[in-house]
């Protein structure tokens, strides 16, 4: 979906990465702010004939629950990436979701409780399904993902590599995981899937540029 807001800005995001390839990154809406619930729906089509339907935070909330219901209410695989969280989220939002998708400072924000390692991954994504969602994924760099739902929990190591720049590597996780989905494989190789795009991702200078296409990962 692309929005033009004519006499308006693009959306911008300013990136500082150190030395050791960490992130800080301050965003600029620009027109992301401009996309409405009016605007989505002029793309109705467009969320019929989706298979998955993945939303960020980068638009108004207003746009985001919009989206959220009617990609739901029309039986589409939902995916919430809750980025950039600031705080915890609508109570009702939940279970509008499949699968919810933060990395650790975002899931930290969303329950208020400490995220640095699996173990208290795991106890947020408790905190998080008992909130209504149906399924949490939370990425934790090098240390995997943790995966958990009503009736199991995992957690998926990752292989090290020598990070350049991490900038995208939870966008690129998202996409590889969703991608794995479309093609109708397991979760657990789905979640593979996603760590090895973004493994690639991670080793590239940059945000777009760094992100790999389907053909440079395993089939």
């Amino acid at each position: 979906m692309q929005l033009e807001v004519p006499g308006g800005p693009s959306g911008i995001a300013s990136i500082l990465v150190d030395d050791a390839g960490q992130n800080a990154i301050v965003i600029v809406a620009g027109g992301n702010g401009e996309m409405s619930p009016a605007r989505v729906e002029r793309h109705e089509t467009l969320l019929a004939n989706a298979e998955v339907v993945i939303v960020q935070l980068e638009v108004p909330a207003a746009t985001v629950e919009a989206t959220l219901s009617r990609a739901h209410a029309l039986g589409r695989t939902v995916i919430l990436n809750p980025a950039p969280a600031v705080g915890p989220l609508p109570a009702h939002w939940y279970g509008m979701v499949d699968y919810l998708i933060p990395n650790e400072s975002e899931a930290a924000l969303l329950t208020g409780l400490p995220v640095d390692s699996p173990e208290t991954a795991l106890q947020a994504a408790q905190r998080l399904l008992e909130a209504g969602a149906r399924r949490v994924l939370i990425t934790l760099g090098r240390q995997g993902v943790l995966y958990a739902d009503a009736g199991r929990h995992l957690h998926v190591p990752v292989t090290p590599v020598v990070a350049v720049d991490t900038t995208a590597a939870g966008d690129t996780f998202v996409g590889g995981f969703v991608a794995g989905l479309a093609e109708g494989i397991s979760l657990e190789a789905a979640i593979a899937l996603g760590q090895q795009a973004a493994a690639l991702a991670v080793t590239r200078p940059g945000a777009q540029p760094s992100i790999p296409y389907r053909h440079e990962l395993p089939a």
